[in-house]
């Protein structure tokens, strides 16, 4: 009975975006009120709110939000980028949910943010901040599959790997982006970029 209630959850979660699971493991599992959320996910009360009740709808609805056909997920992963490289704010806008997530992971080792980046206009106005950054290093890019998903691996000019992203695709928009900057998990890809690395601690 356990594990049949485990697998049920499970199925539950796996119908949920990225910021859904977040409130809704806090708020139902963990008993968080929104108050405390808003605290731990950067979001406002009233948007946990908001987002707990879409996470309650789709869980009843039980449609898998990841059902997109891998022809259908590159799409969104081309104009994503395309976007994103250009610096297209309204495309940007126009691929990501409203409330997509973007979380960095720099390991202690490299610059990432230090908190999740919630909703549609923060996430767009720093990727669009990110990749200018990425165009005036002369870094590029390459669209590769992560984790079954679309990502893209960025290099530097020497075409050492800077970082890793990967997107979480469903209903035709991106749901969620991890960016690895870690070294650490990097270095099997190739040899590891030093842009985006901290500077190592002063010695006396």
């Amino acid at each position: 009975m356990a594990e049949s209630l485990s697998m049920a959850f499970l199925v539950v979660l796996e119908s949920l975006s990225p910021a859904e699971r977040a409130v809704f493991l806090l708020h139902e599992v963990f008993g968080y009120e929104h108050k405390e959320i808003s605290g731990i996910t950067g979001t406002s009360a009233a948007n946990s709110q908001q987002i707990l009740a879409r996470a309650r709808r789709h869980a009843e609805e039980g449609k898998p939000r990841f059902e997109a056909s891998r022809a259908q997920r590159e799409e969104v992963a081309r104009r994503f980028f395309a976007a994103a490289g250009g610096g297209d704010l309204d495309g940007l806008l126009r691929a990501l949910a409203p409330d997509v997530v973007y979380y960095g992971d720099g390991g202690g080792k490299a610059r990432a943010v230090a908190a999740p980046l919630h909703g549609r206009d923060r996430v767009a106005r720093f990727l669009a901040g990110l990749f200018r950054r990425i165009g005036n290093l002369e870094a590029s890019f390459r669209i590769v599959e992560v984790n079954g998903q679309p990502g893209a691996i960025a290099y530097d000019r020497d075409g050492h790997v800077v970082n890793v992203l990967a997107l979480d695709i469903a209903e035709g928009v991106v749901q969620g982006i991890r960016c690895v900057v870690n070294p650490d998990k990097l270095r099997h890809l190739g040899r590891v970029s030093e842009l985006a690395l901290k500077p190592p601690p002063e010695t006396r």
